[in-house]
């Protein structure tokens, strides 16, 4: 099947919206069971560019109703129409924070804000639940009972904390978006710490440096300085290079791995490389959306395939 981007386009919209639950909140994909909130946060983004404010709102105030009384969020899974607590999460840094993201870019895109003013507590109970995680170095432990500080979630991390303030100040919260900000840059510098001149690369997580025939954590894990711009200069341009040069064609998913990453057509997308953005959507379409690994692709995949697809157009 061959649609025309404005067509891809609608049909991932239909795809993620299909996912939406009486309750507000998304099922990783139309018939899974599981309900992600950090996937979530991120597949939604793609729903503020397209402007389903709705969608969007209901989600947010979904998650800021689940926070535990340990100040987190759990995983869920779907029982019949019943959502049942999982009382576990795959972490508890990355949850808070990609969900500050989502609502930044949720008001930076024009959606009414005034909902979000009697939340402002609760966004507050997020900032320090995640400060609790964050140590001396800056970097955040992926959770009070695993205390490892991974790369890709120290990114979101400090992306996080940055909209946070943003937030924060927007609320008229001055002291709160003043953590948040000391929070980021202590973050950053301790991102740019993981780094390794002799090596050209960031470490994994803690002093683990990634072996560059292995896709995931190892390679993919690269990425995300660049993803969230992190890098200092001319480190972004050598870990794409270094990522190419191990994996020259990601962008048809040829990397061992039956998930697609999307994200990292958003890293080609960031230095330029949009040969390998444009194969990544084409081969997507013949391979997950309408193809064989179908089972594969779930909503982060849809709402990065959508963002990028309409910078493409």
């Amino acid at each position: 099947m061959v649609l025309a981007m404005n067509e891809m386009v609608e049909n991932q919209r239909a795809y993620l919206l299909s996912c939406w639950l009486p309750s507000g909140t998304f099922r990783l994909a139309p018939k899974n069971n599981q309900i992600n909130p950090y996937f979530t946060n991120l597949a939604l983004i793609a729903l503020v560019r397209l402007k389903e404010w709705e969608a969007v709102r209901s989600h947010i105030e979904w998650y800021l109703h689940h926070v535990n009384a340990d100040g987190y969020v759990n995983d869920y899974r779907l029982d019949g129409t019943l959502e049942v607590d999982t009382g576990k999460a795959d972490s508890e840094d990355s949850y808070h924070t990609t969900l500050f993201s989502l609502l930044a870019e949720f008001v930076r895109e024009g959606g009414e804000t005034d909902w979000i003013v009697p939340h402002k507590d609760e966004l507050v109970v997020l900032m320090q639940a995640v400060g609790k995680l964050q140590q001396k170095d800056g970097l955040t432990w992926a959770k009070r009972s695993y205390r490892v500080k991974y790369l890709m979630d120290n990114c979101e991390v400090a992306r996080g904390f940055e909209d946070a303030a943003y937030l924060f100040a927007m609320l008229g919260d001055d002291a709160s978006a003043e953590e948040a900000r000391k929070r980021a840059a202590a973050c950053r510098a301790g991102i740019h710490s993981m780094y390794s001149g002799m090596r050209k690369s960031y470490a994994v997580y803690d002093s683990r440096y990634p072996g560059w025939r292995k896709w995931y954590p190892d390679v993919t894990s690269q990425a995300f300085p660049i993803l969230y711009q992190m890098t200092r200069p001319d480190e972004d341009a050598m870990l794409y290079e270094k990522i190419t040069q191990a994996f020259p064609h990601f962008d048809t998913f040829q990397t061992g791995d039956l998930y697609p990453w999307m994200s990292m057509g958003e890293c080609a997308r960031l230095m330029g490389d949009w040969r390998r953005v444009d194969s990544m959507l084409n081969t997507a379409n013949e391979l997950y959306i309408f193809g064989p690994r179908s089972q594969y692709w779930l909503i982060h995949e849809s709402g990065r395939y959508v963002e990028l697809s309409l910078l493409c157009q």
